[in-house]
């Protein structure tokens, strides 16, 4: 019997996303190799391109439980006291995006309505590359909401 696999609409992007880093910085090498001259845009795009990543890679990593954790007290704890802080320590990231996200959304409230600004390389405004933090961010708070609720579960069960 075949499993059948389950793509993850975030995984599918930060796939695509890196794929399209790798085209371009490929792509930037080969003409810097054989033109002795590089393309002003690949940095612009690829940097902007790894911070939404990032982004996506934490709510991948909350996902599979491989966000970093520093268990050394939290093994001695009893399983009321580990519902109690994996509870807390969800109710501290959803701060920490809820504040990103928020602050983010300013940013870019404020770059499309006030500064105007433009990318260096290609005259994009700015407000696009910085649409991703909030975009991205919304898949983290949905795996901090899963992650918490399968870690009190987890603990429940015990």
């Amino acid at each position: 019997m075949t499993e059948k696999v389950k793509f993850k609409l975030d995984e599918l992007i930060g796939a695509f996303l890196l794929g399209v880093m790798a085209v371009i910085t490929f792509v930037n090498v080969i003409n810097r190799y054989f033109f002795s001259k590089s393309l002003a845009f690949s940095e612009e795009i690829t940097v902007n391109l790894f911070v939404w990543i990032t982004i996506i890679g934490i709510a991948i990593a909350f996902r599979r439980g491989n966000n970093l954790k520093m268990t050394n007290l939290y093994d001695k704890f009893s399983p009321q006291l580990k519902r109690v802080s994996t509870l807390i320590s969800g109710i501290i990231g959803l701060a920490i995006f809820g504040f990103l996200i928020a602050n983010s959304c300013k940013e870019i409230y404020k770059n499309m309505t006030f500064y105007h600004t433009t990318s260096e390389a290609l005259g994009i405004p700015t407000w696009i590359y910085s649409l991703g933090t909030p975009v991205f961010s919304l898949f983290v708070v949905k795996e901090i909401i899963a992650s918490t609720l399968r870690g009190i579960k987890k603990e429940g069960g015990k």
